[in-house]
Formats: structure tokens, sequence, C-alpha cells
């Protein structure tokens, strides 16, 4: 099923094809249980949630529409809808779980103070991401982690694309006021 289209897989989906959701799954379980992390700040959160979203695949795989959008469009909105939700039902402050530091382990030189160092910028970057507005950090989170486009972060939170565009720069300004500028040591 690796070459079977998102929108054939939905489409088998509908018909109750459970081996087809499990290939969604399989394709799209990172980037969104990522997505729901970086949103929700808690890895048990997130994995409820994960879970919730593809539930929520298999019961409304009847109404997902090809020609409205990508199959990834639409499940992360399911994601982020899901996410806002509980999120203003437990009221929720966002706290950052830190990032693994395997990636820079992967890298091969990656020293124990290399390795420091990284996990403290994540720190850094961690806590001024926590400090945005729900609406800022969910647009960062969007753009840059998910490097979705401005037109499908649109499509997926019904937001005007120049609404999104401000809160961007919004944010990127809130974000180096609390970094500082790129490539300085402190804030």
């Amino acid at each position: 099923m690796e070459e079977t289209s998102d929108e054939a897989l939905m489409a088998d989906v509908a018909r109750g094809d459970a081996a087809a959701l499990s290939a969604l799954y399989d394709r799209y379980e990172r980037g969104t249980f990522n997505l729901i992390l970086r949103l929700a700040g808690s890895r048990s959160m997130a994995e409820e949630l994960m879970q919730e979203t593809f539930t929520r695949v298999w019961t409304a795989a009847r109404l997902f529409q090809p020609e409205k959008g990508a199959f990834k469009g639409w499940l992360f909105t399911i994601a982020l809808n899901l996410t806002r939700s509980e999120l203003s039902r437990q009221r929720y402050r966002f706290r950052h779980v830190e990032a693994d530091a395997a990636d820079a382990v992967a890298s091969g030189d990656a020293g124990p103070d290399l390795l420091a160092e990284k996990a403290q910028e994540s720190r850094r970057v961690a806590a001024a991401l926590a400090g945005l507005s729900p609406l800022l950090r969910e647009v960062v989170v969007l753009k840059v982690y998910h490097h979705l486009k401005f037109q499908e972060i649109a499509q997926m939170t019904g937001t005007p694309e120049g609404t999104l565009k401000a809160r961007f720069h919004r944010a990127v300004e809130q974000l180096r006021g609390q970094l500082g500028p790129a490539g300085s040591e402190g804030a």
C-alpha cells in the first residue's frame, strides 16, 4: 500500500478497510503526533489526542472530499481542532517536552558539550514558544515545524492568509525579543 495515494486509501477506509487506515496511520503518525505535542506540550495528552484523531478519521472517512484539499490538511485540521478543544476544556498551559538529542547524536560529531548546548538552546526556544499566545504559537508550529504554506494553514484553520501572515510576523518579533537576534548569545 506504499504507492497507493492518500485519497485512494481514504476511499478504502470509508468502505471499512482497516488495513488502509493502518497504512495512513503509518504515513502520518509522526507528523501528526509532533503537531499535537508541540501545541499541547504534554506527551500523555498528545498520545490520547493522536488516538482520537485517527478514531475520527475512521468514523468520518466518508466525509473526506479530496476535491476540497489534500488528506494531510484534513488530518491536521482534525488534530488541530481536537487539540484546541482539549486545551480549552482542560485550560492547560503550554509546556514543551524537551526534544531528544538523537538528531545531534546521529550527526556523529556530537560530544557532551555540544549535546548540552543544544539541549539548553532547545529549552530556551521551547520557553519562548510557550510564552506566545495560542494563536501565535499555532501558526509558528504549523509553518516552521510542519513546513505548511500559509494557504494550507488558512484552509485548515479557516483564518484568512493575511491574518496568518500578520500573526506569524508578530510571533517572530516576539520570539526575537525573547531570544535575541539570530546568532547572538542571549536576550
